[in-house]
C-alpha cells in the first residue's frame, strides 16, 4: 500500500494514500468548475481540510480506545473514501471490539455537539443549520455557514459509519454483537452477509439513479465484506494449530561460506524456498528469503558466497508450542519469511511462509 507519512501524533503515524492526490485534483476541479476564485476557493479548501480533520479525530477515537485493551495501532491512513485506523489485531473480547468500533462515531457526535453549542450560543437561533442541499458549499464563505455545514458533516459521518456493513464501523458493531451469541467466526459470517446484501441494494439503487460514484462505493463495500470474513476465518484456522504441527525438521543448513548457487539449485528443483544461514561455528546468524534469491539471480551474483550483504540478519526464533496465528502475526509484523523453531534453546525445525500458505489452503478448502 503506497502511502506518505505526514504526521505522527500520540506515537501513531498519519499517512495519506496515493489515491488522495487524485481526490485533491477532483476537489480543485470542482471548485474551478463552480467558478470559485480567491477567498471563496480558500474557504472551500479550508472546509475540505476541516472535514478530513474530523475524519482523523474519528480514527483516533478507535486508536485510543483500542490502546486501553493493549491493542496497538499501526497507523492511520487517509484516502478519498475516509480514514482507516489499522490495528495490529482485533480486541480479544466482543465487548471490547464493540467499544472500539463505536468510539469513532462517538467522536463525531462530540464534535457536532461542541460546534452546535458554540454556534447556538453566538447566534441564539438555528439558522446556521439551514443548508441548500443542491449547493451545500454556497454559504461556507463565513464562519456561520462554514461551521454550520461542519455540524451536518459530523452528523453524516456518524450515520454513514453506523451502516451495518464492512468496512464501516457499523459492520464491526454488528459483528461484535453477533459474536457475543455465536462466536467471532460465525458472527463475522453473518455480519459479512448482511453487508453484502446491503451493498447489492446500494449498487442497484446507484444504477437506477445513474450515480457511478455510488456504484463504486457499493462494489467496494461488497468486496470488503468478503475480505473481512476471509481474514477472520484465516485467524481462526491458525489459532487452532501450533508450530510443531507443520514445522519441517529436515531442512538445509547453509553456511555463510557457501555460494548462493547452492540454494538456488534447490529452489528451482522445487525444494525449499527460504533458508537458515549458519556461521563457521554452526551458529544461526541469518536467513536467505526467497525474495533475496530471486534478486541474486537477477543481478547475476549466484556464484558469490553468502556474505553478510546478501542475507538478512533478521532471525525469528519461536517455541514449538506457539500457535500458528501468533507466528503468522510475528512474521508479518517483522517482515520475516522463515522462522527457526526451538525447544529448550535447541533448533529443531523451521516454518516459512509457503508452509503456512499451504496449511491455510488445505484447511480453507475443507471449510
Amino acid at each position: 500500500m503506497k502511502t506518505l507519512q505526514v504526521a505522527k501524533i500520540a506515537n501513531i503515524p498519519i499517512k495519506i494514500h496515493w489515491s488522495f492526490g487524485i481526490f485533491v485534483l477532483l476537489i480543485l476541479g470542482y471548485g474551478v468548475s463552480n467558478q470559485m476564485h480567491g477567498s471563496d476557493l480558500l474557504w472551500f479548501l479550508g472546509f475540505i481540510g476541516a472535514m478530513f480533520l474530523c475524519v482523523i479525530l474519528h480514527e483516533y477515537g478507535h486508536a485510543l480506545s483500542a490502546k486501553r485493551y493493549g491493542v496497538k495501532t499501526i497507523d492511520i491512513i487517509i484516502s478519498p473514501i475516509g480514514g482507516l485506523a489499522r490495528l495490529e489485531k482485533l480486541p480479544e473480547k466482543p465487548m471490547q471490539e464493540l467499544i472500539v468500533a463505536f468510539a469513532g462515531p462517538l467522536v463525531n457526535v462530540v464534535i457536532g455537539i461542541i460546534l452546535f453549542t458554540i454556534l447556538f450560543a453566538i447566534h441564539h437561533d438555528l439558522s446556521f443549520l439551514i443548508i441548500d442541499l443542491e449547493n451545500p458549499f454556497d454559504n461556507i464563505t463565513n464562519a456561520k455557514g462554514f461551521f454550520g455545514l461542519l455540524v451536518w458533516t459530523n452528523v453524516v459521518l456518524f450515520i454513514f459509519n453506523l451502516i451495518p456493513a464492512f468496512p464501516m464501523d457499523g459492520g464491526r458493531i454488528l459483528r461484535a454483537l453477533l459474536s457475543m451469541r455465536f462466536g467471532r467466526v460465525r458472527g463475522t459470517q453473518w455480519a459479512a452477509l448482511v453487508g453484502r446484501i446491503l451493498a447489492i441494494g446500494f449498487i442497484v439503487f446507484a444504477i437506477l439513479i445513474k450515480d457511478y460514484y455510488l456504484i463504486f462505493i457499493g462494489i467496494f463495500v461488497f468486496v470488503m465484506a468478503g475480505a473481512e470474513n476471509n481474514q477472520v476465518v484465516v485467524e481462526s484456522i491458525l489459532d487452532k494449530a501450533i508450530v510443531s504441527d507443520i514445522m519441517k525438521t529436515n531442512f538445509s543448513r547453509i553456511h555463510i561460506s557457501e555460494p548462493i548457487q547452492t540454494m538456488f539449485d534447490q529452489y528451482i528443483r522445487g525444494g525449499e524456498k527460504n533458508y537458515l544461514i549458519f556461521d563457521s561455528m554452526d551458529n544461526l546468524s541469518g536467513v536467505m528469503p526467497e525474495l533475496f534469491l530471486k534478486q541474486a539471480y537477477k543481478e547475476g551474483i549466484l556464484d558469490s558466497t553468502v556474505a553478510n550483504e546478501y542475507m538478512s540478519k533478521k532471525v525469528l526464533r519461536v517455541n514449538k508450542e506457539v500457535t500458528l496465528k501468533n507466528l503468522f502475526d510475528k512474521m508479518n509484523k517483522e517482515g520475516i519469511a522463515i522462522a527457526a523453531i526451538e525447544e529448550d534453546d535447541e533448533l529443531i525445525g523451521v516454518v516459512d511462509r509457503s508452509m503456512l500458505q499451504n496449511y491455510l489452503q488445505l484447511h480453507m478448502s475443507k471449510g
